[in-house]
């Protein structure tokens, strides 16, 4: 019997497992009426989106073409009048707004990463929509993420490369990056429905071809090694001591005042292995906390209840869902005991709950007044914490 879930391959080749395969991080695939067409309608549309990008606290830009090597970028927040004057001057020139972390602001928006869920969540990064005038582009491009473009109305042309390309040459003088010499190997129209996946590094050029055009772009976005080094040493750094220093490893007179010798960088060498491959460091803990936090600036934007706040909500016997500022993930723990515990990490916090209870929370995504009910007191202690952290919050 088939299935009624939201399903991003129900309708196409290739398969979710050759997907994963053959094209995942590798080459990009186009795949056509991959959402139904009554799942588009938890968008916002146009004016709801130029309405979005008037609010400060959201982050939104117009990327105005003036020709095929000159761009201008102007940031939000916009004001009402500046709409004004863009749709009076529509017909002249080419601009297309972005407006990022969809995901957030416009919570219904959420539901299609249903359609996503072979991807683990702790790597999506957000849900950015885009609309513009007939012409309206960002340019030639390349990005160091993997994105799945979902065409939410009218229609846009996407011209990109089929292989991956480092470095590219940049048009110079431009606030944004876009390529001097982009070749497009593929070209296609995206109507309502259709999703291209581009992974990491492939070139590509987004067009609008309709004055209603709004296109979805749902980011999946990994941490560089960069990145990861640069937490990991610093947590280690966090935990040493002012009084652990270098010291001269030869006390006797140095003819060579300015040398830096071969001693000197044995002992630096066998300070840093020592530090960096410690038993002392927990990577699971490290990484949890890093992860719920990574690029994840908005979840300052929870709001925190006091005592009253929190009991009400418990008398109101609603179903709980994970606030759309947080992040959360877990890792299933071995236990010598009957019962499955887990580690789990939340907007850079730790806890330690039953597995079943983490699931709930990191899988699903929401918690039903029932489910509450049953949870052992430990994790009804975390659960009424991360209420009162703004972390969980009533369903509507």
């Amino acid at each position: 019997m088939p299935s009624n879930k939201p399903n991003l391959f129900s309708h196409n080749s290739p398969s979710k497992e050759e997907f994963l395969s053959k094209y995942w991080h590798k080459s990009p695939v186009l795949l056509k009426n991959a959402v139904a067409i009554k799942d588009l309608s938890i968008f916002p549309d146009k004016s709801q989106l130029q309405k979005l990008s008037c609010d400060e606290d959201i982050q939104s830009r117009i990327v105005f073409k003036n020709s095929e090597s000159d761009y201008d970028v102007e940031y939000g927040a916009f004001a009402r009048d500046d709409w004004l004057d863009i749709e009076q001057n529509n017909q002249s020139e080419c601009w297309n707004l972005l407006v990022s972390d969809i995901d957030k602001w416009y919570p219904s928006s959420n539901k299609i990463l249903k359609y996503f869920n072979f991807i683990r969540n702790w790597i999506f990064d957000d849900i950015m929509l885009s609309c513009g005038s007939i012409g309206g582009t960002v340019g030639p491009h390349t990005d160091h993420y993997d994105v799945f473009l979902l065409q939410v109305q009218g229609q846009r042309r996407w011209d990109y490369s089929r292989n991956k390309i480092f470095n590219p040459d940049l048009i110079p003088e431009q606030a944004l990056k876009l390529m001097a010499d982009f070749q497009a190997e593929e070209s296609y129209v995206l109507n309502p429905g259709d999703v291209l996946y581009l992974p990491p590094e492939v070139a590509h050029y987004g067009i609008a071809t309709t004055d209603d055009c709004v296109t979805c772009s749902v980011g999946v976005r990994l941490p560089s090694h960069a990145e990861l080094l640069t937490s990991f040493v610093d947590e280690i750094a966090q935990k040493q001591s002012e009084n652990d220093r270098l010291v001269e490893p030869e006390f006797k007179i140095q003819p060579k005042t300015g040398e830096i010798t071969p001693a000197d960088l044995n002992q630096i060498e066998q300070i840093l292995n020592a530090k960096l491959t410690s038993k002392n460091n927990n990577i699971l803990s490290w990484f949890g906390k890093y992860i719920t936090l990574y690029r994840n600036i908005f979840f300052e934007f929870n709001q925190t209840l006091d005592e009253n706040e929190l009991n009400q909500i418990f008398k109101d016997k609603n179903d709980l869902i994970l606030s759309p500022f947080s992040k959360a993930c877990y890792f299933k723990q071995d236990n010598i005991e009957q019962s499955e515990s887990a580690l789990l990490f939340v907007n850079g916090d730790q806890f330690e709950s039953s597995l079943i209870f983490a699931q709930l929370l990191c899988d699903d995504k929401i918690i039903s007044y029932q489910q509450q009910q049953n949870l052992k007191q430990s994790d009804q202690q975390i659960l009424a914490q991360l209420i009162q952290d703004g972390a969980l919050e009533q369903s509507e």
